[in-house]
Protein backbone atom coordinates (compact mmCIF):
# COMPACT_ATOMS: atom_id res chain seq x y z
CA UNK A 1 0.00 0.00 0.00
CA UNK A 2 1.78 2.82 -1.44
CA UNK A 3 -1.14 5.47 -2.03
CA UNK A 4 -4.32 6.16 -0.80
CA UNK A 5 -6.78 8.66 -1.51
CA UNK A 6 -8.98 10.04 1.01
CA UNK A 7 -12.56 10.88 0.39
CA UNK A 8 -13.67 12.86 3.74
CA UNK A 9 -16.96 15.39 3.69
CA UNK A 10 -14.37 17.67 3.94
CA UNK A 11 -11.69 19.69 6.22
CA UNK A 12 -14.50 21.73 8.31
CA UNK A 13 -15.66 18.18 9.51
CA UNK A 14 -14.10 16.99 12.62
CA UNK A 15 -14.24 13.08 11.64
CA UNK A 16 -11.91 14.33 8.21
CA UNK A 17 -9.65 15.31 11.09
CA UNK A 18 -9.85 13.02 13.97
CA UNK A 19 -10.17 10.18 12.04
CA UNK A 20 -8.65 10.16 8.51
CA UNK A 21 -5.95 13.49 7.99
CA UNK A 22 -4.73 13.00 11.45
CA UNK A 23 -2.57 10.60 10.30
CA UNK A 24 -0.97 12.27 7.76
CA UNK A 25 2.47 12.87 8.98
CA UNK A 26 2.91 8.96 9.55
CA UNK A 27 1.83 8.17 6.66
CA UNK A 28 4.27 10.40 5.06
CA UNK A 29 7.12 9.02 7.45
CA UNK A 30 5.74 5.39 5.93
CA UNK A 31 6.17 6.72 2.55
CA UNK A 32 2.96 6.44 1.91
CA UNK A 33 1.76 9.36 -0.57
CA UNK A 34 -1.60 10.18 -0.02
CA UNK A 35 -4.07 12.68 -1.24
CA UNK A 36 -7.46 14.25 -0.07
CA UNK A 37 -10.51 15.12 -1.47
CA UNK A 38 -13.60 16.87 0.45
CA UNK A 39 -17.02 15.74 -1.33
CA UNK A 40 -19.50 17.66 0.84
CA UNK A 41 -21.07 20.69 -1.49
CA UNK A 42 -18.43 19.95 -4.31
CA UNK A 43 -20.29 18.25 -7.10
CA UNK A 44 -17.03 18.41 -9.51
CA UNK A 45 -14.86 16.83 -6.80
CA UNK A 46 -17.09 13.29 -7.06
CA UNK A 47 -15.76 13.13 -10.99
CA UNK A 48 -12.20 14.33 -9.56
CA UNK A 49 -12.47 10.81 -7.44
CA UNK A 50 -13.49 8.91 -10.53
CA UNK A 51 -11.10 9.90 -12.07
CA UNK A 52 -8.21 9.31 -10.21
CA UNK A 53 -9.26 6.35 -7.69
CA UNK A 54 -7.73 3.86 -10.75
CA UNK A 55 -3.99 5.45 -9.59
CA UNK A 56 -4.42 4.86 -6.11
CA UNK A 57 -3.98 1.28 -4.37
CA UNK A 58 -6.57 2.16 -1.81
CA UNK A 59 -9.62 4.79 -1.53
CA UNK A 60 -10.14 5.75 2.46
CA UNK A 61 -13.99 6.72 2.03
CA UNK A 62 -14.40 8.59 5.53
CA UNK A 63 -17.74 8.49 6.85
CA UNK A 64 -19.65 10.05 3.80
CA UNK A 65 -22.78 8.50 2.71
CA UNK A 66 -21.94 8.73 -0.75
CA UNK A 67 -25.14 8.45 -3.62
CA UNK A 68 -24.83 4.35 -4.25
CA UNK A 69 -24.24 5.40 -8.06
CA UNK A 70 -21.56 7.25 -7.41
CA UNK A 71 -19.98 4.44 -5.36
CA UNK A 72 -20.99 1.96 -7.68
CA UNK A 73 -19.12 3.73 -10.41
CA UNK A 74 -15.68 4.05 -7.51
CA UNK A 75 -16.04 0.23 -7.15
CA UNK A 76 -15.31 -0.27 -10.54
CA UNK A 77 -12.64 2.37 -10.97
CA UNK A 78 -11.11 1.01 -7.60
CA UNK A 79 -8.31 -1.60 -6.24
CA UNK A 80 -9.40 -1.43 -2.95
CA UNK A 81 -12.13 0.25 -0.77
CA UNK A 82 -11.97 1.24 3.05
CA UNK A 83 -15.27 2.57 4.60
CA UNK A 84 -14.56 3.92 8.23
CA UNK A 85 -17.21 5.80 10.05
CA UNK A 86 -17.22 7.30 13.54
CA UNK A 87 -21.52 7.75 14.03
CA UNK A 88 -24.89 6.29 14.00
CA UNK A 89 -24.53 8.12 9.70
CA UNK A 90 -27.75 5.16 9.17
CA UNK A 91 -29.73 7.40 11.53
CA UNK A 92 -31.55 10.55 12.17
CA UNK A 93 -29.69 12.89 14.73
CA UNK A 94 -32.32 12.03 16.94
CA UNK A 95 -31.82 8.45 16.68
CA UNK A 96 -35.23 7.69 14.36
CA UNK A 97 -35.32 5.60 11.85
CA UNK A 98 -33.98 6.49 8.12
CA UNK A 99 -34.69 3.95 5.25
CA UNK A 100 -33.06 6.79 2.88
CA UNK A 101 -29.72 6.58 4.77
CA UNK A 102 -29.71 3.30 5.67
CA UNK A 103 -29.84 2.32 1.90
CA UNK A 104 -26.82 3.70 1.58
CA UNK A 105 -25.17 2.54 4.43
CA UNK A 106 -25.83 -0.75 3.55
CA UNK A 107 -24.55 -0.86 -0.01
CA UNK A 108 -21.45 0.82 0.77
CA UNK A 109 -20.90 -1.83 3.46
CA UNK A 110 -21.63 -4.87 1.80
CA UNK A 111 -19.61 -3.42 -1.37
CA UNK A 112 -16.24 -2.48 0.82
CA UNK A 113 -13.28 -4.51 1.28
CA UNK A 114 -12.50 -3.17 4.46
CA UNK A 115 -14.60 -1.68 7.40
CA UNK A 116 -13.27 0.57 10.12
CA UNK A 117 -16.28 1.00 13.31
CA UNK A 118 -15.62 3.88 16.39
CA UNK A 119 -17.05 1.59 18.32
CA UNK A 120 -18.63 -1.48 19.73
CA UNK A 121 -22.21 -0.92 18.74
CA UNK A 122 -21.55 1.14 15.17
CA UNK A 123 -19.17 -2.22 14.62
CA UNK A 124 -22.23 -4.75 15.26
CA UNK A 125 -24.33 -2.84 12.88
CA UNK A 126 -21.57 -2.50 10.11
CA UNK A 127 -21.14 -6.75 10.35
CA UNK A 128 -24.59 -7.08 9.12
CA UNK A 129 -23.42 -7.01 5.77
CA UNK A 130 -19.92 -7.07 5.70
CA UNK A 131 -17.71 -9.26 8.31
CA UNK A 132 -14.05 -7.80 7.58
CA UNK A 133 -15.58 -4.85 9.88
CA UNK A 134 -12.86 -3.76 12.30
CA UNK A 135 -12.94 -2.25 15.89
CA UNK A 136 -10.68 1.15 15.25
CA UNK A 137 -11.31 3.82 17.84
CA UNK A 138 -11.22 7.56 17.16
CA UNK A 139 -7.78 8.40 18.65
CA UNK A 140 -5.60 11.67 19.25
CA UNK A 141 -2.22 13.22 19.59
CA UNK A 142 -2.29 13.73 23.70
CA UNK A 143 1.38 14.90 22.38
CA UNK A 144 -0.71 18.40 21.76
CA UNK A 145 -2.14 18.56 25.25
CA UNK A 146 1.03 18.37 26.84
CA UNK A 147 1.75 22.20 27.38
CA UNK A 148 1.32 24.77 30.00
CA UNK A 149 -1.91 26.32 30.62
CA UNK A 150 -3.14 28.61 33.78
CA UNK A 151 -6.30 27.38 35.63
CA UNK A 152 -8.23 30.77 36.69
CA UNK A 153 -7.93 31.13 40.81
CA UNK A 154 -10.79 32.82 41.03
CA UNK A 155 -13.58 30.09 39.07
CA UNK A 156 -13.65 26.28 39.49
CA UNK A 157 -13.89 26.07 35.61
CA UNK A 158 -16.31 23.09 33.67
CA UNK A 159 -15.56 22.86 29.89
CA UNK A 160 -17.26 21.60 27.06
CA UNK A 161 -16.23 21.43 23.54
CA UNK A 162 -18.75 20.32 20.32
CA UNK A 163 -20.55 21.86 17.86
CA UNK A 164 -23.43 23.48 16.97
CA UNK A 165 -25.63 20.16 16.61
CA UNK A 166 -24.12 18.26 19.69
CA UNK A 167 -25.32 21.83 21.40
CA UNK A 168 -28.73 20.27 22.73
CA UNK A 169 -26.59 18.03 24.78
CA UNK A 170 -25.31 20.93 26.89
CA UNK A 171 -28.19 23.20 26.81
CA UNK A 172 -30.19 20.49 28.66
CA UNK A 173 -27.45 20.14 31.23
CA UNK A 174 -27.75 24.10 31.53
CA UNK A 175 -30.06 25.04 34.46
CA UNK A 176 -28.39 21.46 36.57
CA UNK A 177 -25.33 23.71 36.29
CA UNK A 178 -26.92 26.77 36.97
CA UNK A 179 -28.39 25.12 40.34
CA UNK A 180 -24.86 24.11 41.48
CA UNK A 181 -23.55 27.11 41.08
CA UNK A 182 -26.05 28.85 43.49
CA UNK A 183 -24.40 25.91 46.20
CA UNK A 184 -20.87 26.78 44.99
CA UNK A 185 -20.38 30.03 44.11
CA UNK A 186 -17.35 29.43 41.95
CA UNK A 187 -18.69 27.99 39.00
CA UNK A 188 -17.85 28.69 35.14
CA UNK A 189 -18.92 26.79 31.92
CA UNK A 190 -16.16 26.94 29.22
CA UNK A 191 -17.99 26.65 26.17
CA UNK A 192 -15.63 25.91 23.21
CA UNK A 193 -17.96 25.89 20.02
CA UNK A 194 -19.32 27.65 17.40
CA UNK A 195 -22.39 29.40 18.68
CA UNK A 196 -22.48 31.60 22.02
CA UNK A 197 -24.36 30.80 25.34
CA UNK A 198 -25.67 33.01 28.15
CA UNK A 199 -27.06 32.50 31.74
CA UNK A 200 -27.31 34.64 34.94
CA UNK A 201 -27.07 32.17 37.11
CA UNK A 202 -23.54 30.72 36.24
CA UNK A 203 -20.69 32.79 33.80
CA UNK A 204 -20.15 31.08 30.83
CA UNK A 205 -17.10 32.24 28.82
CA UNK A 206 -17.63 31.52 25.16
CA UNK A 207 -15.05 30.21 23.11
CA UNK A 208 -14.80 29.98 19.38
CA UNK A 209 -13.16 26.80 18.11
CA UNK A 210 -9.72 26.85 16.67
CA UNK A 211 -6.99 24.27 16.29
CA UNK A 212 -4.82 25.38 18.93
CA UNK A 213 -6.65 27.11 21.34
CA UNK A 214 -8.67 24.02 21.96
CA UNK A 215 -5.65 22.52 23.85
CA UNK A 216 -5.18 25.58 26.06
CA UNK A 217 -8.49 26.35 26.39
CA UNK A 218 -9.24 22.55 27.78
CA UNK A 219 -6.12 22.12 29.76
CA UNK A 220 -7.03 25.68 31.83
CA UNK A 221 -10.00 24.17 33.14
CA UNK A 222 -10.84 21.74 36.20
CA UNK A 223 -13.71 19.16 34.87
CA UNK A 224 -14.82 18.05 31.54
CA UNK A 225 -18.56 17.59 31.20
CA UNK A 226 -19.48 14.96 28.58
CA UNK A 227 -23.59 15.37 28.61
CA UNK A 228 -25.37 13.29 25.69
CA UNK A 229 -29.18 11.15 25.42
CA UNK A 230 -30.29 8.03 26.13
CA UNK A 231 -30.73 7.36 22.11
CA UNK A 232 -29.40 4.70 19.53
CA UNK A 233 -27.43 8.14 17.89
CA UNK A 234 -25.97 8.44 21.12
CA UNK A 235 -25.05 4.81 21.28
CA UNK A 236 -23.05 5.60 18.10
CA UNK A 237 -20.84 8.45 19.33
CA UNK A 238 -16.85 7.31 20.01
CA UNK A 239 -16.23 9.38 22.97
CA UNK A 240 -13.96 12.09 21.84
CA UNK A 241 -14.33 14.62 24.09
CA UNK A 242 -13.76 11.99 26.55
CA UNK A 243 -10.25 11.94 24.69
CA UNK A 244 -9.40 15.35 24.50
CA UNK A 245 -10.39 15.57 28.64
CA UNK A 246 -8.23 12.62 29.41
CA UNK A 247 -5.39 13.97 27.22
CA UNK A 248 -5.07 17.37 29.08
CA UNK A 249 -5.48 15.25 32.40
CA UNK A 250 -8.93 16.15 33.93
CA UNK A 251 -12.04 14.35 35.93
CA UNK A 252 -14.86 14.13 34.25
CA UNK A 253 -18.49 13.98 34.38
CA UNK A 254 -20.76 12.25 31.93
CA UNK A 255 -24.28 11.21 30.97
CA UNK A 256 -24.06 7.03 31.90
CA UNK A 257 -24.80 6.17 27.99
CA UNK A 258 -23.23 4.66 25.10
CA UNK A 259 -19.22 4.62 24.74
CA UNK A 260 -18.74 7.63 27.54
CA UNK A 261 -19.99 5.21 30.19
CA UNK A 262 -17.99 2.13 29.05
CA UNK A 263 -14.63 4.04 29.23
CA UNK A 264 -15.40 5.95 32.59
CA UNK A 265 -16.52 2.42 33.80
CA UNK A 266 -12.98 0.51 33.09
CA UNK A 267 -10.73 3.45 33.75
CA UNK A 268 -11.94 4.74 36.60
CA UNK A 269 -11.53 8.60 34.98
CA UNK A 270 -14.42 10.34 36.50
CA UNK A 271 -18.27 10.14 37.73
CA UNK A 272 -21.58 9.27 36.01
CA UNK A 273 -24.71 10.68 35.78
CA UNK A 274 -28.10 8.57 35.23
CA UNK A 275 -30.69 11.80 36.43
CA UNK A 276 -30.41 15.22 36.40
CA UNK A 277 -29.72 16.13 39.77
CA UNK A 278 -26.44 14.00 39.80
CA UNK A 279 -24.53 16.77 37.61
CA UNK A 280 -25.31 18.91 40.64
CA UNK A 281 -23.96 16.52 43.51
CA UNK A 282 -21.05 15.00 40.91
CA UNK A 283 -19.81 18.78 40.38
CA UNK A 284 -20.40 19.58 43.95
CA UNK A 285 -18.24 16.57 44.80
CA UNK A 286 -15.28 17.22 42.14
CA UNK A 287 -15.13 20.58 43.99
CA UNK A 288 -14.82 20.12 47.45
CA UNK A 289 -12.67 16.56 47.57
CA UNK A 290 -9.28 17.12 45.66
CA UNK A 291 -8.14 13.45 46.27
CA UNK A 292 -10.78 12.14 44.28
CA UNK A 293 -10.24 14.56 41.44
CA UNK A 294 -6.82 13.69 41.70
CA UNK A 295 -7.78 9.80 41.28
CA UNK A 296 -10.01 10.42 38.54
CA UNK A 297 -7.50 13.05 36.42
CA UNK A 298 -4.59 10.78 37.07
CA UNK A 299 -6.64 7.96 35.55
CA UNK A 300 -8.02 9.72 32.58
CA UNK A 301 -4.51 10.39 31.66
CA UNK A 302 -3.70 6.56 31.56
CA UNK A 303 -6.44 6.14 29.58
CA UNK A 304 -5.93 8.39 27.18
CA UNK A 305 -2.28 6.72 26.26
CA UNK A 306 -4.01 3.91 24.72
CA UNK A 307 -6.08 6.03 22.25
CA UNK A 308 -2.94 7.74 21.09
CA UNK A 309 -2.64 8.27 17.59
CA UNK A 310 0.65 5.92 16.89
CA UNK A 311 -1.10 3.22 18.87
CA UNK A 312 -4.19 3.65 16.85
CA UNK A 313 -1.77 3.96 13.78
CA UNK A 314 -0.13 0.73 14.30
CA UNK A 315 -3.10 -0.78 14.88
CA UNK A 316 -4.76 0.28 11.48
CA UNK A 317 -1.76 -0.99 9.36
CA UNK A 318 -1.75 -4.66 11.06
CA UNK A 319 -5.56 -4.63 9.80
CA UNK A 320 -4.87 -3.51 6.62
CA UNK A 321 -2.28 -5.78 6.21
CA UNK A 322 -4.14 -8.87 7.09
CA UNK A 323 -6.99 -8.00 5.66
CA UNK A 324 -5.80 -6.78 1.99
Amino acid sequence: MKRILILTKGIQASSSRDRALVYGDLLKSDKVYYHHIGLSKRPLNYLKSIIKAPTFDVIFLQRKLVPRFFFKILRIFSKKIIYDFDDAIFLNSDGGISNHKFKKFSYICCNSDLIFAGNEFLKKQAEKFNKKTFLLPTCLDISKYNLKAEKDKHFFDLVWIGSKSTSKYLIEIIPFLEKANEQLKDLRLINISDIKLESGLIKIKNVTWTEPGQYREIKSAKVGLAPLDNSNWSKGKCAFKLLQYASAGLPIVSSNFGYNSTLIKEYESGMLVNKGSDWVSNIAKLRSDVAIRKKYAKNALNMSKNFDININYEKMKKIIKDVL
